[in-house]
């Protein structure tokens, strides 16, 4: 996953080092609100109130709680995206096992308090709030962006649809593991036998998973529209300019020197 597409804060701010340091508390107060409080708590005042100075310090950047979130959300994705960058880029690894470090590394972080706080409760509020459901959309886009890479590289005779969809379903099948072996979950030490199971199965069903098995239990592949494209609450233009921004073409890798199954 990479940043969402701009930043919301007052433009030209952050330049100097007095104006970056205000933005990082700013943003870390922020997040530290959605993670215990949630959506509903982030306020502007709320946030000068925690960082100790005026509300107009926080307005000065921010003319709205709504843009301090999309930063502060931005914000979190730039760690997801490096970890995935350095994933995909290791080519010491065949694309079966960057697969497998990138389900691993979700797994993981579910883990940690951020994680088990935050998504489940952006999950929620997609439900009643459009802006924070496009904003869920978005992250999802850009991690399955990256699973589409190494599905394509690992079992390239899937359609497009059939290998979007796939990684609906390895998106999903990781993010719903956060119910059972997220911070402080029932099954939370159990983690390691639970990532051994999921990767064992989400890796051999990409690798292994065809066409005329999908025909069997029901899809129909003539159905397909030629233009199919992956469902979104996104306009065309804003889908675009999403995948424009990947995270790395896998095609510069070098698939000679470790090729899938490795």
């Amino acid at each position: 996953m990479q940043d969402l597409p701009r930043k919301r804060s007052r433009k030209g701010s952050g330049v100097y080092q007095t104006g970056k340091e205000r933005l990082l508390q700013i943003q870390a107060v922020a997040l530290g609100i959605l993670v215990e409080e949630g959506f509903p708590a982030l306020t502007l005042r709320e946030v000068a109130r925690r960082c100790n100075i005026q509300i107009g310090a926080v307005s000065y950047y921010y003319k709205s709680r709504v843009d301090l979130f999309q930063d502060t959300i931005s914000n979190v994705l730039k760690e997801y995206a490096e970890n995935f960058r350095s994933i995909v880029q290791d080519k010491s690894k065949s694309d079966e096992d960057r697969l497998h470090s990138l389900i691993e590394l979700l797994l993981d972080d579910m883990q940690s308090k951020q994680t088990t706080r935050l998504f489940p409760h952006l999950w929620m509020l997609a439900n009643h709030d459009d802006l924070i459901a496009q904003t869920v959309d978005r992250i999802y886009i850009l991690e399955r962006n990256t699973l589409n890479m190494l599905i394509a590289r690992i079992n390239p005779k899937l359609s497009k649809q059939e290998r979007e969809t796939l990684s609906v379903f390895l998106s999903a099948s990781i993010a719903g593991s956060t119910l059972f072996v997220g911070f402080e979950k029932p099954w939370a030490r159990e983690l390691p036998l639970y990532r051994a199971i999921a990767s064992r199965a989400l890796v051999e069903t990409v690798k292994t998973i065809t066409s005329e098995q999908l025909a069997a239990y029901g899809h129909n592949p003539q159905s397909s529209r030629p233009a199919w494209r992956a469902p979104t609450m996104l306009s065309d233009d804003e889908y675009e300019a999403l995948l424009a921004n990947d995270i790395v073409d896998l095609d510069d890798l070098d698939a000679t020197s470790c090729p899938a199954g490795g």
